[in-house]
C-alpha cells in the first residue's frame, strides 16, 4: 500500500502545508470530517479551509511548531461546511522543507447546540468575524507585527501604503524593508518598547512615491508569550509637502527681510563709489584715469542693478502692465546667474538684435519667467557633466515678440515632454518643487502670450514664449555724454553717511549747482529755519537716524504751508519695505535709487526746479 493510501485509510483527515501556506496535500480523512473536496482544497491557502480558525489559537500553533519544530496539539472550530459547534482536535508537526503536517478529527460529532462549549465557540467565532471586519474595514492603513518587525497581517490600506496588491503579498516580510537604512534602528527600538508601552513613530517609506507616515504602535496580546503589535499608520505625505512649502515660504520671507537690509547696507557705498568714480570720468583734467574711473563706476552701478533686481525678487506688489526693454531684463537675469553659470561650465550667449520692439508685461513677472528658464537650462547642461552652452534668443514675429532659451543638455524624455508644465510634476526629486515651469507659464499666460518647449536635435532642450509687443511710441531718455543743466540751483544735500553726501555734493557741484549738506534732521531743521534759506531742491535720505526719517522733514514742511516739500527729492538704497513705499507713494515726491548717476540727478534736480 503506498503512502496516499495508506493516508487515505485513516479515520482522521491529514492535510500538508507548504511553507506559502497553500495546502500541498489533502487526504479522503480529510474531506470526510470537513465535507471539503480535495479539488476545492489542494493549492490553496489553509484558512480557505479553516477560515473559523484564522487569527486563533491554531494560527499561533503553527507559527511555533514552524519555528522550533517542536509538535503541538490544539483544539481548532471545524469548516464552515461543519455543523455549528464542530471542533476538531488537531496535531501539528513539522515535515522536511518546512512543511507543516495537521492531522485532525473531530472532538465529538458536534457539541450540543445548547451546550455552554458550543454556545462559547459561537461567541468566539461571532468576536473572530467582527475583528477581522473591523480590521479589513478600517480606513487607516494597519499592520500586525511581531516585535522584530515581521509582518504576520495586513488589512487592504496597509497592503496598499506599502504598495502590494493584498496582504498576502507582504505577509511574512519585515516591515524594515520599507525603511530607509537611518530610520531602521530607531524603528526596531521603537517596536521592542512597544510590547511594554504604547508608541508613536514618523517613519518614512520607501518607494514610488515616498510615502511619510506618523504611526501609533499598540501590543494587543500583552498576556501572551509571543507578542503582537497593532501598527496604525496615518499617511502625511501631502501635509509634510505642505509644511516644507510653508517653510520654504517663510524662509523667503525672511530672506526678502535680509536682503532690504543688506541692499541697503550695500547701496550707501556703492552711490559713494558710483559718485566719485563718474567724477573723474567727466574730470578733463584726469584723462590718463578716465578708463579706470569709468570702470569702476560701470561695476558700481552694475552690483547696484544686482541688489535692485534681488530687491524686485523679494518684493510684493501688485501686478502692473508696462512696456518691458527684454533685453534689459536678460541682462538683468544673467548677472545674478553669472556665478551659478560658470560653474556648471554653461557659457551663456545672447542674440537680441538692437531695435527689438518693447514687450508688454509685468516687469518682475517677466524676469521671473527668464531667471527660471535659464536655470532650467543650467541645470540640463550641469547634469549632462560636460562643458556645455546657454543661447537666449530674441525676434519680432508680426505683433509678438518670441523668447528662446536653449540649452546643449541631455534634452527632455519624450514620454514627459507633456507634462513639465503640470504644477509639482518634477524629475529632480528633492531637489526640484515642480513649480518653476508652471508658474512661468501661468505668468506668460496672464501677459497675454503663450509658452511651449521642444527638443533641440542633436541634444539639448529650447523652452519658448511670444509676447504682444508694446504699441505706443518709445520715449528716447538715453544719456549722449555730459550735459550741462538748464540753470545753476542752490541745493541742501541731507545725508546720514558722510562719504555718500560728500559724492551727492561733488556730483551736484559739478553740474554747476550751489551746494550746502547736512548730517541729519536737527541740522537740517536749522538749516531750513534760517532767514536766508531758499533752495531750489532738497535731497534728502529716507533714513537718517534712529529717530527720524526724510518723511519727518516732509510732514514739518508740509504743515508749515510755504510749499517747500515739493522741493524735495527723497534718496534710498532700499524701497522693499511696505511702510516705505507707502511714504513714498502718499508723498508723490520723486525719488533717486542709489547708486544712480550724474545724468539721473541733473534730469530729477531740473525736474524738481522745474515745477
Amino acid at each position: 500500500m503506498d503512502a496516499k493510501a495508506l493516508l487515505d485509510s485513516l479515520d482522521v483527515g491529514v492535510a500538508a502545508v507548504a511553507p506559502d501556506w497553500t495546502i500541498a496535500g489533502w487526504s479522503a480523512g480529510a474531506t470526510r470530517v470537513t465535507g471539503l473536496p480535495a479539488s476545492q482544497a489542494q493549492g490553496r491557502n489553509v484558512w480557505i479551509a479553516f477560515s473559523a480558525a484564522k487569527g486563533g489559537e491554531i494560527e499561533r500553533v503553527l507559527q511555533s511548531v514552524l519555528a522550533d519544530g517542536k509538535p503541538r496539539t490544539c483544539l481548532m472550530p471545524g469548516h464552515a461546511s461543519q455543523s455549528p459547534g464542530a471542533v476538531l482536535e488537531t496535531r501539528v508537526t513539522r515535515a522536511p522543507h518546512n512543511h507543516l503536517v495537521m492531522a485532525f478529527r473531530p472532538m465529538r460529532e458536534a457539541l450540543p447546540a445548547e451546550s455552554g462549549a458550543a454556545q462559547l465557540l459561537g461567541a468566539l467565532e461571532v468576536d473572530r468575524r467582527l475583528f477581522l471586519q473591523l480590521f479589513n474595514s478600517l480606513p487607516t492603513p494597519g499592520l500586525v507585527l511581531t516585535p522584530d518587525g515581521q509582518i504576520l497581517e495586513a488589512n487592504p490600506e496597509g497592503a496598499k501604503l506599502l504598495g502590494g496588491p493584498d496582504a498576502a503579498t507582504i505577509r511574512g516580510r519585515s516591515l524594515a524593508e520599507w525603511a530607509g537604512e537611518l530610520q531602521r534602528a530607531g524603528l526596531a527600538a521603537t517596536l521592542r518598547e512597544a510590547v511594554n508601552q504604547r508608541q508613536e513613530f514618523n517613519l518614512t517609506l520607501t518607494g514610488d512615491p515616498v510615502r511619510d507616515v506618523q504611526a501609533v504602535i499598540v501590543n494587543v496580546d500583552p498576556i501572551e508569550p509571543s507578542p503582537k503589535l497593532l501598527f496604525l499608520a496615518v499617511d502625511v505625505s501631502k501635509e509634510v509637502l505642505l509644511q516644507r512649502k510653508l517653510l520654504q515660504t517663510d524662509r523667503l520671507s525672511q530672506l526678502g527681510a535680509l536682503v532690504s537690509g543688506v541692499a541697503h547696507e550695500l547701496n550707501n557705498p556703492l552711490a559713494a563709489i558710483a559718485a566719485f568714480a563718474e567724477l573723474l570720468v567727466v574730470e578733463p583734467r584726469q584723462a590718463e584715469l578716465r578708463e579706470s574711473a569709468e570702470v569702476i563706476r560701470a561695476e558700481a552701478m552694475r552690483a547696484g542693478r544686482i541688489v535692485r533686481t534681488l530687491l524686485d525678487f523679494a518684493r510684493q506688489r501688485p501686478r502692473v502692465r508696462v512696456a518691458v526693454d527684454l533685453a534689459e531684463i536678460v541682462d538683468r537675469v544673467l548677472a545674478l546667474q553669472r556665478s551659478a553659470l560658470k560653474k556648471a561650465r554653461a557659457r551663456a550667449a545672447v542674440a537680441i538684435p538692437d531695435d527689438l520692439p518693447a514687450v508688454l508685461g509685468d516687469p518682475q513677472e517677466l524676469q521671473q519667467v527668464v531667471l527660471n528658464a535659464v536655470v532650467n537650462a543650467r541645470q540640463a547642461v550641469e547634469a549632462s557633466e560636460r562643458p556645455g552652452q546657454v543661447l537666449i534668443i530674441a525676434k519680432r514675429t508680426d505683433n509678438h515678440v518670441r523668447v528662446a532659451v536653449e540649452d546643449t543638455g541631455q534634452g527632455v524624455p519624450a514620454e514627459i515632454l507633456d507634462r513639465v508644465f503640470e504644477p509639482f510634476f518634477t524629475t529632480k526629486g528633492d531637489q526640484g518643487t515642480g513649480l518653476g515651469l508652471a508658474i512661468s507659464f501661468g505668468l506668460v499666460r496672464a501677459m497675454g502670450g503663450r509658452m511651449w518647449i521642444q527638443n533641440v536635435e542633436g541634444g539639448g532642450a529650447r523652452l519658448e514664449f511670444e509676447l504682444p509687443i508694446d504699441r505706443e511710441p518709445a520715449v528716447d531718455t538715453a544719456a549722449d555724454g555730459f550735459h550741462a543743466p538748464e540753470r545753476s540751483l542752490r541745493v541742501l544735500v541731507v545725508e546720514d553717511e558722510e562719504s555718500v553726501r560728500r559724492g551727492m555734493v561733488l556730483l551736484a557741484k559739478r553740474l554747476g549747482h550751489e551746494v550746502t549738506s547736512v548730517p541729519g534732521y536737527d541740522d537740517a531743521r536749522r538749516q531750513l529755519a534760517e532767514p536766508a534759506a531758499h533752495y531750489d531742491a532738497l535731497v534728502v535720505d529716507v533714513h537718517l537716524d534712529e529717530a527720524h526719517t526724510g518723511f519727518d522733514l516732509f510732514e514739518e514742511l508740509r504743515v508749515e504751508g510755504r510749499g517747500r516739500e515739493r522741493r524735495i527729492v527723497f534718496t534710498t538704497g532700499d524701497s522693499i519695505s511696505a511702510q516705505t513705499r507707502d511714504h513714498l507713494m502718499r508723498s508723490e515726491r520723486p525719488v533717486l535709487r542709489k547708486p544712480f548717476s550724474l545724468d539721473e540727478m541733473r534730469e530729477i534736480l531740473d525736474r524738481v526746479a522745474g515745477d
